[in-house]
């Protein structure tokens, strides 16, 4: 009896120290150079790094109890199915990727050389993870579109918790988080609308309807604060990006459906680098739009393939502060890192 138990607290014991043992890479992550665009000779501005499928891309492999783990019960898949969604902190130390086939958000803690597979609890995953949202004290915000919340969790925590919004959510996708306001942004694709909460859960805000003109939105999915007051929503079947104040007043929008560069086939992903330039991912183009503060395009890169800057109906992007990009390459099951380093006009 005596032995059974102490193998029953090793084996519950093992999971958790998979990784704390783990290898360093030969090569730090994030520290080599590719492809860049545009083509030479005109100056490179976004470079391509490197790209990520699974914790040992990023030079996260388990130590010798990680491999006792597998012996004793059996391997876990760890890579991703459909990467959907990814934030970052600056430099690349912490990356979250929302994954709705698996089930979970991949974290992937470079810092500690730890991989985590985040759920509800041990025995509870996710439904459809499709939104994340980073704040810089650490703490992680999920949208849940199949379960209808948002659910949180801190930097050093095993198991997401969620937010309580009572009945204001039907199809929660995207999230952002305004810092200045303390307020939690959620585009409800199920309600054409945009809603804003307090991080108890608390409803403050709530605008917008299905329709075509300005202010009304029609399958709206992503969003980005680019820290200037106002609000960028990726408004997917007018195919456009409207640009809203935090208290919800229609500003300005730019796109229109079309297949020439510049235009939006399906408008997923925004972003806002450091430089206020807005990033757009269209998964029907197979790549990224650059444009200016005013919607004028500035760069566009990407196509359909496996390679360096190829995707495969991207869908979610996060720049960080220091301008390095990732990009949830969704059907290649993998995540895009690539950097910024030339001036706009």
């Amino acid at each position: 009896m005596h032995r059974r138990r102490s193998r029953l607290l090793w084996l519950l014991v093992l999971p958790g120290l998979m990784y704390a043992c783990a290898t360093t890479p030969d090569q730090p992550p994030f520290s080599t150079e590719g492809r860049v665009w545009p083509d030479p000779p005109d100056a490179p501005r976004i470079v391509f790094v490197q790209s990520f499928a699974q914790p040992g891309d990023l030079g996260i492999r388990p130590g010798f109890w990680g491999r006792m783990v597998s012996v004793v019960a059996g391997s876990r898949n760890e890579a991703m199915v459909r990467p959907m969604d990814v934030v970052a902190t600056p430099g690349g130390g912490m990356i979250y990727v929302a994954d709705p086939d698996a089930r979970c958000v991949h974290r992937f803690d470079l810092e500690r050389s730890r991989y985590d597979c985040l759920q509800l609890s041990r025995d509870q995953s996710l439904g459809s993870p499709v939104g994340l949202a980073l704040t810089p004290t650490g703490r992680l915000y999920v949208a849940d579109s199949l379960l209808r919340g948002i659910y949180a969790i801190d930097e050093g925590d095993k198991y997401l918790e969620r937010i309580d919004t009572g009945d204001n959510l039907q199809q929660p996708t995207g999230v952002a988080w305004d810092e200045g306001g303390s307020i939690l942004f959620v585009t409800d694709t199920g309600t054409q609308s945009v809603k804003a909460f307090t991080p108890e859960g608390e409803l403050a805000l709530d605008f917008g309807e299905r329709g075509t003109e300005a202010g009304q939105v029609n399958f709206p999915t992503y969003l980005s604060l680019p820290g200037d007051g106002e609000l960028l929503v990726t408004d997917s079947l007018n195919f456009r990006i409207q640009r809203f104040s935090t208290d919800g007043e229609s500003l300005h929008a730019f796109g229109k459906n079309g297949d020439r560069v510049g235009d939006f086939a399906r408008p997923k992903g925004v972003a806002v680098d450091a430089e206020g330039h807005i990033y757009v991912v269209d998964a029907l183009f197979h790549g990224v739009q650059i444009f200016n503060r005013q919607g004028t395009l500035l760069l566009a890169f990407g196509e359909q393939g496996q390679g360096e800057g190829q995707f495969w109906l991207p869908n979610g992007i996060h720049v960080t502060r220091d301008n390095m990009i990732f990009v949830a390459d969704s059907h290649n099951r993998r995540v895009q890192v690539l950097r910024y380093v030339g001036a706009g006009t």
